[in-house]
């Protein structure tokens, strides 16, 4: 047999893709367009929030950073974005395990990292835990 070998980055992308798409719908989920560019996926994603289709918004953001893992800025917008995903979805929990992978990112890396991903998921999560806390 002739086996070919994908790359780690693509077989972990068409993986994340393909359990996407067994969420349990009536009809497959639109495919994401792999050669979009940074811009295009935030794009994308931005109007599928914008109509309310949450689920299709998250696989564009996730897509985005298996295709531009060195994508630094962009990809902690991008987790921000994926944990509000979540939050809009009711998900709560996941969403604050997401912030909280975030915040450790800004925890361990550099001082120069861009600030508005830590300061929203910052706000967004002492929101969500005290809204945990309430009977």
């Amino acid at each position: 047999m002739n086996h070919r070998k994908g790359s780690p980055t693509l077989l972990f992308a068409l993986t994340l893709l393909t359990l996407g798409s067994l969420g349990g719908c009536k009809s497959a989920p639109p495919p994401i367009d792999q050669d979009l560019s940074p811009t295009l996926f935030f794009q994308k994603a931005q109007e599928a929030s914008d109509a309310g289709k949450y689920a299709l918004a998250t696989r564009y953001y996730e897509a985005f950073l298996v295709k531009y893992p060195d994508e630094r800025d962009r990809g902690l917008w991008a987790r921000y974005e994926i944990a509000l995903l979540k939050h809009k979805m009711g998900d709560d929990a996941a969403a604050l395990s997401l912030f909280d992978e975030l915040l450790a990112l800004y925890a361990s890396g550099p001082s120069d990292l861009p600030q508005g991903p830590k300061i929203l998921a910052e706000k967004l999560k002492a929101k969500l835990e005290s809204k945990r806390k309430v009977p």
